[in-house]
């Protein structure tokens, strides 16, 4: 098949213009979300940083579910975690907003979703720890993943002076709705074939024998 060069260049300018536009409104919609921390159960909530979302729904550039992260060094408490590191037992906090907000807006305090893990998990690491947030189309967390190189503490201790966190976003997929049409034809078929087989009551040898 032969496609003429202006074919092509439309079709490349639809995919440039199409990529242009996600971008742009991007930059120009921008939601936030805070995260906060806390070391123990006893310990006190700070905020440990600021994500930056470039939108809250599914998108095919990479870039739109990858937060930028904007962490607050003087609230990371590093050099305290890692004394209570030292308990395999004590518990690392972390929570964000129930719903993200636009720029300029309030974020609500009343709402949050938790994650919790071992704080040995995050020290043995280095430090260094993956964060998932799970979020529906109209910007609401419905959950929080964390995952670490390591499975178990051994009571290793680290150098490492600053957390070293990588942040993603992810959204439902949404499945393939069911066909409803072709279901309700075969239904009509059955009943159809129900009903002339009640209507003929002869036996099997009087309907085909005789």
């Amino acid at each position: 098949a032969v496609v003429s060069t202006q074919s092509t260049g439309r079709m490349w300018y639809l995919v440039f213009l199409t990529a242009f536009l996600e971008v742009v409104q991007g930059q120009h919609g921008e939601f936030l979300l805070g995260v906060e921390h806390k070391l123990g159960a006893q310990g006190e909530w700070t905020r440990r940083a600021n994500l930056i979302l470039a939108s809250i729904k599914q998108s095919s550039l990479p870039s739109h579910n990858t937060p930028q992260y904007i962490p607050i060094i003087s609230n990371e408490h590093v050099e305290d975690l890692k004394e209570l590191a030292r308990n395999n037992e004590t518990l690392y906090y972390i929570r964000v907003p129930h719903k993200v907000v636009e720029e300029g807006e309030e974020q609500d305090t009343n709402s949050y979703v938790s994650l919790v893990i071992r704080a040995c998990s995050i020290v043995e690491s280095d430090l260094a720890h993956s964060i998932n947030i799970h979020m529906d189309s109209t910007g609401y967390v419905t959950g929080l993943s964390l995952y670490t190189p390591i499975e178990e503490c051994t009571g290793k201790t680290t150098s490492a002076s600053s957390f070293s966190t990588h942040y993603s976003v992810s959204f439902p997929i949404v499945g393939a709705s069911p066909d409803v049409h072709s279901f309700i034809a075969m239904k009509e078929k059955e009943e159809k074939k129900k009903a002339a087989e009640s209507q003929d009551k002869r036996s099997f040898l009087a309907k085909y024998w005789m």
